[in-house]
């Protein structure tokens, strides 16, 4: 039997809410829609009407949603995200495509790895297209439990449920702290960690693992009192590495990313007493979902790269 929202609910209102919800404009969203903003306000009302609830509050300037707009808005999204893509794959079937991969893979995951494994997959299953998102891990887990991707690969700091996800161990990470080829503590042959903690710090955003690491470090080692040094948070490598190049700020980063810098003259990893991060970097699927070859065949590709000499990006 049709729930309620099946009955009452339309793609043209799908669409309406999609829209709303990105412009939050009653004028734009009809313009992009080919509307006028009347019909698009009715539009609006009715639906309010059959749901029975406010959908967005209105002023004379400004529209924002409520938490049952956000919540639909969120929903809309979603299920026209999921015709497009059923649109892609009837287009990549009438030219030979015949099925997708989808990888879900964290910022911090080895690039060379990933692209020797996607290349050896691509020989073997010339037909399947793999779809790469990269996410950070909160973000990657609500996929791979939603159904979005079919493989998340990340590290093991995450906790899931082993009686609904398998885990396939890859290869070892840990963070190496890197800075300017010709800073203080790159040139010294044992720096401590508190030289390193009163320092400058490009920071990682505080949902990274790294994070709360680093965090722990900087609050037990800097000095107390101050003046401390002025931390820069950003998740972008290209920025961090800029900085790290330009402005003498130390940056804590994947070591396979260190090695790569450094051998390419951008940067010098310091010779620190220890790692601040440790771990596997894992390959997570669901298990209630049948493996299907391009996965297998994926995940052996994937195996066979963690074991493989690191390619350079050189």
């Amino acid at each position: 039997m049709a729930s309620f929202l099946e009955r009452n609910l339309t793609l043209r209102q799908l669409r309406l809410l999609s829209q709303l919800g990105r412009t939050l404009s009653l004028s734009k969203s009809a313009e992009l829609l080919n509307t006028t903003q009347p019909a698009l306000s009715r539009t609006l009302a009715q639906l309010e009407a059959t749901l029975q609830v406010r959908l967005f509050e209105r002023t004379t300037k400004r529209i924002s949603p409520t938490a049952a707009g956000l919540s639909m808005v969120r929903h809309a999204d979603r299920v026209l995200g999921e015709l497009m893509l059923a649109e892609e794959s009837l287009r990549d079937l009438r030219v030979g495509v015949s099925g997708e991969l989808r990888l879900g893979v964290l910022p911090v995951f080895s690039a060379q790895r990933l692209a020797a494994a996607l290349l050896q997959a691509s020989q073997m299953l010339p037909h399947v297209r793999p779809m790469v998102q990269t996410l950070e891990i909160e973000d990657l887990h609500g996929a791979l439990q939603d159904g979005r991707i079919d493989l998340m690969l990340a590290h093991a700091e995450w906790t899931v449920d082993l009686n609904r996800v398998e885990v396939t161990p890859l290869y070892e990470e840990f963070s190496s702290i890197v800075a300017a080829p010709r800073h203080r503590l790159a040139l010294k042959r044992a720096p401590t960690w508190a030289e390193a903690a009163n320092e400058r710090w490009v920071l990682p955003p505080h949902r990274t693992p790294l994070r709360p690491k680093l965090d722990r470090m900087l609050s037990v080692h800097r000095r107390p009192g101050g003046p401390h040094p002025a931390d820069i948070q950003a998740d972008s490598a290209p920025l961090a590495l800029h900085l790290v190049r330009s402005s003498g700020l130390l940056w804590a980063t994947a070591n396979h990313y260190a090695e790569d810098f450094e051998r390419r003259g951008l940067v010098r990893r310091i010779a620190m007493p220890g790692e601040l991060l440790r771990g596997p970097m894992c390959a997570f699927r669901l298990r209630s979902e049948a493996m299907n070859t391009p996965t297998r065949v994926f995940l052996q590709c994937m195996q066979d790269a963690a074991v493989a000499p690191l390619p350079s990006l050189d």
